[in-house]
């Protein structure tokens, strides 16, 4: 399983490794979770190794068949909260599903199904209204069978920012969201939905633009 997430995401840290087996981040978790992965790089088998890729702060874990070595870039902590976000969804809603799960798309990722296609958006705080706009406008207001569900995070945090301040921030971002889909997608606002980025991979509740819970762990 651990390997099959990683293949689809590319790569992953024990963190969202966390996420995916347990829904949440414990220290002890974490440390267990950590081992493991350091395990999976000794193996002599190639194609079930992983292999740690180089960055300055984070370890993250790839297929040691990726031609992948460097994480070297100013997307890194993006990608990071978008794969906790996936790890909390697969481990909510099912593993089976992780076979449907692509990265090639204008989203960051997108569920490819047959009931229709299901796409993951993680909003690192930078977009203002009108960018926001205009990517709805771009993606998701044409016909089809689809949903997406975009994760409301802040801007790079500063060292000022303690975490309920960083939580009243995502809100205001969520409470954004919606605000513009239902100015932009008058007709369909509900095919956009939304959850802020600590509190799902706390409660792994996710809303529609009433502010209703469209489903979470408890239901699931």
């Amino acid at each position: 399983m651990i390997r099959q997430f990683i293949s689809k995401v590319e790569w992953a840290t024990a963190g969202s490794i966390c996420y995916l087996l347990s829904g949440k981040r414990k220290p002890r978790d974490y440390a267990v979770v950590a081992a493991e992965l350091n395990s999976m790089c000794r193996t002599k088998r190639r194609e079930i190794r992983l292999k740690k890729l180089h960055h300055d702060f984070y370890t993250c874990y790839a297929l040691a068949t990726s031609s992948r070595t460097t994480l070297n870039h100013r997307q890194v902590e993006h990608d990071i909260k978008l794969r906790n976000c996936l790890g909390k969804y697969f481990h909510i809603c099912g593993y089976e599903l992780l076979q449907y799960l692509s990265l090639n798309s204008f989203a960051d990722s997108v569920l490819i199904l047959t009931t229709g296609d299901l796409y993951f958006e993680f909003d690192s705080g930078h977009m203002g209204r009108g960018q926001l706009k205009e990517k709805i406008k771009a993606h998701y207001i044409g016909k089809g069978a689809f949903r997406a569900v975009f994760f409301m995070g802040t801007a790079e945090y500063a060292h000022w920012k303690n975490l309920a301040t960083i939580k009243c921030l995502e809100k205001n971002r969520l409470t954004l969201l919606f605000e513009v889909a239902r100015r932009v997608l008058k007709d369909k606002p509900n095919r956009l939905l939304g959850a802020c980025y600590h509190e799902y991979l706390e409660d792994g509740k996710i809303y529609n633009h009433k502010g209703s819970v469209v489903w979470s762990e408890e239901q699931e």
